[in-house]
C-alpha cells in the first residue's frame, strides 16, 4: 500500500501548512494552508504568596537543603571510610578478619543514609533567582570567553557579532527576570527582620511571665527552646537572603 503523494505538516512564519508533492511545481512541492480550529485553554490564576508565606517557603528550601547537604557529607565520609579500610587490608596493616565486621558496618550505615535520601527525590535544592542568577552568570562567562576569540581568524567577525548579541540580549532577559525576583526578595527580607523581632518580643514576654510566676520554669524552658530554635532558622535563611541579594549585583 502506498500514497499518491506524500504528505507533512510545515511550520512557516506562525502559518501552519501541508506540505505536498507536486510535479508541476517549480520546486516539487505546494504548500497549502491548513484550517486549524482555535481551542481556547483556562489560564489558572496563579495565587501570589504573601511575605510570611514567601519566608516559610524560602525557610523550608535552605533547612531542607542543609539537612541534605548533611547527608551527603556523611556519606561520603562513610565511603572514604570504608575505601581507607580496604586499602589497609590490601597492605596488610589491618587483619582481614577484625576489618570486614567495621567494613560491614559502615555499609550499613550508607544504607540507611540512602534510604533517608529517599525523602529528598521530589526536592528543588535551588531557589528559582538562584536560578536566575547562575544562569546570568553562565551567559557572562560565555560572553567574557567570546572577548578572547576576537582576532582568531577561524571566526568570522559577522559570526562573533552575532554571539555577542545573543549573550548580551540573554544576559538582558535574565536581568529582567531576576529584578522581578530581587522585588519579592527584599520584601521578604523586610518580613524576615519583623518576624525575628517579633520572635524576639514573645521570648522576653515569656522570660518576663516565668519571672512573676505567670508560667512555670518547665514551661518557660519549653518554649524558650521552641522560640530560641525558630530564630535560629529565620537567621539562617536571612543570611542566605543576604547573600543572594549581594550576588544579584
Amino acid at each position: 500500500m502506498h500514497k499518491d503523494e506524500s504528505e507533512e505538516l510545515v511550520v512557516k512564519d506562525e502559518v501552519i501548512e501541508v506540505a505536498k508533492e507536486d510535479p508541476e511545481s517549480p520546486t516539487g512541492m505546494i504548500y497549502e494552508p491548513l484550517e486549524v480550529e482555535e481551542v481556547k485553554v483556562e489560564e489558572k490564576e496563579q495565587k501570589e504568596l504573601t511575605d510570611e508565606e514567601l519566608v516559610e517557603r524560602i525557610a523550608d528550601v535552605i533547612v531542607k537543603r542543609e539537612d541534605f547537604n548533611a547527608l551527603l557529607k556523611k556519606k561520603a565520609d562513610l565511603d572514604d571510610e570504608i575505601n581507607k579500610l580496604l586499602d589497609r587490608v590490601k597492605s596488610k596493616l589491618v587483619p582481614r578478619d577484625e576489618a570486614l565486621p567495621k567494613i560491614q558496618k559502615l555499609k550499613e550505615e550508607v544504607e540507611e543514609v540512602d534510604v533517608k535520601e529517599k525523602d529528598f527525590e521530589d526536592f528543588s535544592a535551588i531557589l528559582p533567582i538562584e536560578e536566575i542568577i547562575e544562569d546570568r552568570n553562565n551567559e557572562r562567562k560565555k560572553l567574557k570567553k567570546l572577548s578572547a576569540l576576537k582576532g582568531d581568524k577561524a571566526i568570522s567577525k559577522a559570526t562573533l557579532e552575532e554571539m555577542e548579541t545573543k549573550y548580551r540580549k540573554n544576559i538582558e532577559n535574565l536581568t529582567i527576570k531576576l529584578n522581578v525576583e530581587l522585588a519579592k526578595m527584599r520584601k521578604t527580607f523586610d518580613a524576615l527582620e519583623r518576624k525575628m523581632k517579633s520572635l524576639q518580643r514573645e521570648l522576653e514576654v515569656l522570660y518576663v511571665n516565668s519571672q512573676t510566676g505567670e508560667i512555670s520554669e518547665s514551661k518557660y524552658k519549653d518554649h524558650k527552646q521552641e522560640k530560641s530554635a525558630e530564630i535560629e532558622k529565620m537567621k539562617k535563611v536571612s543570611k542566605t537572603v543576604a547573600n543572594i541579594l549581594a550576588e544579584a549585583r
